[in-house]
């Protein structure tokens, strides 16, 4: 594993790691860490088939979903399903991963600086700093429409349009091994040639940045009742040997615990 950090009862992800690791086996009321402890730290649930796929924070997106010290505390709290569902996890997405083979792993290490409330005004912000302005623009010009319309009534003029009846989590699961050649698939090269109309860029913030329905731009994470949990923020992909202390952890997922109509 990248950067492991050396066993010492000071390190708070070494900590981290052995409550996690733990949690199911022990009643121990002394292991905790303390709120000021978590947050120093962040963490994601990434998902991969092969150490590939787990060299970077996040699988070929520009920018990488990450959670706070509260959002890792959940790990520590609630079943690995139950926390995936916390911070914003829908149940259908996880059964595919698992269908797919894609094995689980809590990724832990240092906070930065780099990480960005993952608001509207603080998405846009990074896509303006990281991204052409051929495609910035684009985004920006339905900045409002972001904030004042729901994901659902965005979505049902997509279908109605260039979705041609599908979903944007349809046209999604399209991929083979990353590549798709549906043009509904708003790939990069496809956005900076199309129109950039509201629900095409829509469908861009979701297949590039992953900004699925869960997301309503208030900085928190939203499970499937509309419930929020943890803040979340958004930063700059990067191998995660270059993270301070980085550690995976391995998450096992009973698929038992899904939704049966997920």
């Amino acid at each position: 594993m990248a950067n492991v950090v050396a066993p010492d009862d000071n390190n708070i992800i070494e900590r981290f790691t052995k409550i996690f690791q733990s949690k199911d086996k022990s009643d121990d009321s002394e292991n905790t860490i303390s709120e000021k402890d978590l947050d120093m730290i962040a963490g994601r649930a990434s998902v991969g088939s092969n150490e590939a796929d787990f060299v970077y924070l996040q699988n070929d997106k520009k920018f990488a979903w990450v959670m706070g010290g509260d959002g890792l505390n959940l790990f520590l709290k609630q079943s690995n399903i139950q926390a995936l569902r916390s911070i914003g996890l829908e149940d259908r997405w996880i059964r595919k991963r698992l269908e797919l083979g894609r094995c689980f792993r809590l990724a832990v290490f240092y906070r930065s600086d780099q990480c960005v409330l993952a608001t509207w005004d603080g998405m846009l912000s990074l896509i303006d700093k990281y991204y052409p302005k051929s495609i910035s623009t684009k985004l920006y010009q339905h900045a409002d429409a972001f904030k004042s319309m729901s994901f659902d009534e965005i979505e049902a003029r997509a279908r109605s349009s260039y979705l041609q009846g599908a979903s944007y989590f349809d046209v999604n699961q399209l991929p083979v091994n990353g590549f798709a050649n549906d043009p509904r698939l708003m790939t990069e090269e496809r956005f900076m040639a199309c129109e950039g109309t509201l629900e095409e860029s829509r469908g861009f913030l979701y297949t590039r940045l992953t900004l699925t329905g869960l997301f309503d731009g208030s900085g928190f994470t939203k499970d499937s009742t509309g419930k929020l949990h943890v803040r979340e923020y958004l930063q700059l992909n990067v191998p995660v040997r270059d993270l301070p202390g980085f550690r995976y952890l391995d998450m096992s997922i009973d698929s038992n615990e899904l939704m049966p109509d997920a």
